[in-house]
């Protein structure tokens, strides 16, 4: 990897093109054909791109815009993306910036890497936690720096009041702008002593939408009073507590700025980031090829101009990077070129020259999801004595969507019991395919974190569940999102444990449970209210 100059030597020697190559973060993928791993190769050489940002693959990419393109799981991604970030520095003259989406570790884009507990999980903590959450941050990141990473594009730090949220839900800590806060400022600080970046998003909050902004433009019809007393809160709290970048969404307020521009493209809303919040860090838009910016402009050329303008220093996700820096250099201020070159300069000088070793994490990636398990699983409306009958009379399991193999492993190595699924597919059946028993162990596992769709499973989940708990003595785990639990007819169970996600060493701590072995600690980060 090139040796970065200080900033002073390369403001006075670097051209001017190369300072606003700068300004672009384009897209790599780590499944890639070769041919398109050259192209990049030559971007990089060519241009001097300030950095790249890596996904899985195209693919993968598709499946955010409705999209889905059979994505196959690869055993060799961790490997690969160690491979593609050596050769993208190799061809660069300065150090690129390294970033990926690693809100729940490098695992939601690198299959093969280790995952945590998302953001939702996080917020059942039945307490702030801050040494356990900062030692989650101090773990992701040395998994980020062992993998060649800089920058994890993390926390998300929107306040999901929108139950129906198609794009934040699990990836926000909660409904609740404290909640949020106690959970994102010692993963920040982990992940800063632990020698990775950090980034707050999505300016300024996408938690109050209904509209995925990879699909349309949301409009969140607040002004600024409501937005102080809640959206803006967690960004205000970790600005101040030195978060380095944050970045713009896709959302247009109105209230904010007539003109219904989104904020990444905003000027007024992007100046209250500046001016009101004193934040003079780096700000990076969410991905430049979302379509609520094409609600706005078609041509990525013009749409690059437009963001810069409004005041983004680092452009995510960009295309079409060679014009994009022609005609920023012909049409841009020059001052606001060489401010936005500074602050990311900053970010590579702390990367790169500062001398501070990274702190090392005191626990493995199995010990912090295992504790995290214990205070973060729920148990909602448990009747007393109800999973000891159960395991004194017997019980049948059926399952609705995919199989918890490690629950039910953790069971079977403890008791016999007949195991089913619940109809075929996702549909489930009545009475003839029910088993003979009087009680049953229901599972849910949703195919899908995202409630579009009733999260993959059948619409006609909450009936059947109530015609069934009418009939048999019914209790329920959730390896899946809690917003689901509110279409569910809970009054009619014995009781009902959320996992909030189907983490392995999450439904283990939800076997020892059921066996009486362990007690569960979290909070519902969710109102339980019905739509």
């Amino acid at each position: 990897m090139p040796e970065l100059p200080t900033y002073t030597t390369a403001s006075s020697t670097l051209p001017r093109a190369t300072r606003v190559g700068q300004l672009f973060m384009p897209a790599a993928y780590i499944h890639d054909s070769e041919e398109e791993i050259e192209s990049l190769e030559s971007l990089v050489r060519n241009r001097q791109v300030g950095g790249l940002c890596f996904f899985h693959s195209r693919a993968s990419v598709a499946t955010n815009f409705g999209k889905p393109r059979g994505t196959v799981s690869q055993a060799d991604s961790l490997s690969r993306l160690k491979d593609l970030i050596t050769r993208y520095q190799e061809a660069a003259e300065i150090p690129l910036l390294i970033a990926v989406d690693a809100e729940w570790g490098l695992g939601m884009r690198v299959e093969d890497a280790p995952s945590y507990p998302y953001a939702l999980s996080l917020g059942a903590l039945p307490g702030p936690f801050p040494e356990l959450l900062y030692q989650l941050g101090l773990r992701m990141a040395q998994d980020c720096r062992e993998a060649g990473v800089h920058w994890n594009l993390a926390p998300v730090v929107d306040i999901n009041t929108n139950p129906a949220n198609p794009v934040i839900g699990y990836r926000a800590f909660g409904c609740d702008a404290r909640a949020v806060i106690t959970r994102a400022l010692p993963l920040l600080e982990g992940f800063r002593d632990g020698g990775v970046l950090s980034c707050l998003k999505h300016f300024p909050g996408h938690g109050d939408t209904a509209v995925d902004s990879h699909l349309d433009l949301p409009v969140l019809e607040k002004g600024i009073a409501s937005l102080w007393q809640e959206e803006l809160l967690p960004f205000r709290e970790a600005i101040r507590a030195g978060a380095p970048a944050v970045m713009t969404g896709h959302l247009s307020l109105p209230h904010l700025d007539p003109s219904g521009l989104p904020a990444s493209l905003s000027a007024p809303i992007i100046g209250l980031l500046r001016n009101d919040l004193g934040f003079d860090g780096v700000i990076i838009t969410d991905a430049m090829n979302m379509k609520a910016l094409g609600r706005v402009e078609q041509n990525p050329v013009n749409l690059n101009l437009m963001a810069f303008e409004a005041g983004n220093d680092l452009l995510c996700f960009a295309s079409q990077v060679p014009e994009s820096i022609e005609r920023i250099l012909e049409r841009a201020d020059p001052e606001q070129i060489e401010a936005s070159f500074k602050r990311i300069w900053a970010l590579k000088e702390r990367l790169f020259l500062e001398a501070r070793p990274p702190e090392t994490p005191s626990w493995t990636p199995r010990s912090l999801n295992l504790e995290f398990g214990l205070n973060c699983l729920c148990e909602i409306g448990l009747n007393p004595g109800v999973l000891k009958r159960f395991r004194t009379e017997g019980f049948s399991l059926l399952y609705v969507g995919e199989r918890p193999t490690p629950f039910i492993e953790g069971l079977k190595r403890a008791m016999d019991f007949e195991q089913q699924p619940w109809g075929a597919g996702n549909e489930p059946e009545g009475d003839p395919a029910l088993p003979a028993g009087s009680n049953i162990l229901l599972t849910i596992q949703p195919p899908s974190m995202k409630p579009s769709g009733n999260f993959g499973l059948s619409p006609n989940l909450g009936a059947a569940i109530d015609a069934l708990a009418q009939k048999k003595n019914v209790f329920l785990y959730l390896f899946g999102n809690p917003y689901l639990l509110r279409d569910l007819p809970l009054d009619r169970l014995r009781g009902a444990i959320c996992t909030h996600q189907p983490l392995k060493e999450f439904m283990e701590i939800a076997a020892s449970h059921f066996l009486g072995q362990t007690s569960v600690q979290g909070r519902l980060p969710i109102s339980l209210e019905p739509r």
